[in-house]
């Protein structure tokens, strides 16, 4: 059996993750807010110490109201490093950390992994920072050390301030809905197939930084249309193009993903939407 630790085993992604994990041939110990405490370094030292895993897959981090900007970012660097301290005290092999793509310096074509960053948030700059001391550490150690950046995220019960969410919520409750810049384009993928993309990551020799993403982009008009004619609820939506500062179009380069890793994303979105919403 391969023992992989698993944090942030009940999030968005992570809980996806159980089952490609198992499917793969994985033994699972997974670390959450009921078993363990992440910021608690004895616990996490305790934790390892009985596991022994030769695989680590950490997806932990707070994406709540506030999340981009919220102060708690800065103690998940610390805490993603004393996972790779015990993990490697404990004779781990390989691990593989969740970044994401606000790392990137944005412009209007798909971002290569080898592009400029430019993290603009505490959020994008500590996973930045947790990048930098986390590959440094692992080449110093010998640790096979990977990192996928995840661009944008559709799935089952994701945070109800998302868009998503805010989309379904109001549709299968027969509320009219507004969205402000249906103009931009965003890179999604399904929460589910991101796990399988991470699973898939971890159980090759690949190392460094991987774009976890479709590969397309998708207006927010078209997007929302998409859920709302899955749903037959597009007379309830209502789009704008208003003058924004964010960035036009954020799409992710998945060559490597597609070429190294060996995995692809599916590209049709109807698809993965109608099994989000179980409906055929």
């Amino acid at each position: 059996m391969k023992k992989v630790i698993l944090t942030g085993a009940t999030g968005l992604i992570g809980k996806e993750a159980v089952k490609p994990l198992i499917d793969n041939g994985f033994e699972i110990y997974p670390i959450n807010s009921q078993n363990c405490n992440i910021f608690d370094e004895n616990q996490i030292k305790i934790k390892f110490r009985e596991v022994k895993p030769q695989y680590l897959l950490h997806f932990a981090g707070y994406t709540g109201e506030g999340y981009l900007t919220s102060e708690i970012n800065y103690k998940f660097i610390d805490a993603g490093l004393n996972l790779l301290k015990y993990f490697k005290e404990n004779n781990g092999k390989r691990a593989i950390f969740a970044g994401t793509c606000f790392e990137y310096d944005f412009k209007n074509t798909p971002l290569k992994e080898d592009d400029p960053l430019n993290p603009l948030t505490p959020y994008a700059q500590c996973k930045v920072e947790l990048y930098r001391q986390a590959s440094e550490y692992c080449i110093r150690n010998n640790l096979s050390f990977g990192w996928g950046r995840i661009f944008y995220v559709f799935g089952n019960d994701e945070n109800e301030k998302r868009l998503t969410s805010y989309i379904k919520n109001n549709l299968l409750n027969n509320k009219p809905i507004e969205i402000q810049c249906g103009q931009l384009i965003r890179d999604y993928m399904y929460s589910a197939d991101i796990a399988r993309a991470f699973v898939k990551f971890l159980d090759t020799d690949v190392t460094g930084a991987v774009n976890i993403c479709s590969g397309q982009g998708i207006s927010l008009e078209n997007y929302t249309l998409t859920i709302a004619k899955a749903l037959n609820k597009e007379n309830l939506v209502k789009i704008h193009k208003n003058i924004t500062n964010q960035p036009e179009i954020i799409i992710g380069n998945n060559e490597k993903l597609l070429n190294l890793i060996k995995f692809e994303p599916s590209k049709n979105i109807k698809n993965k939407i109608k099994e989000l919403f179980n409906v055929y």
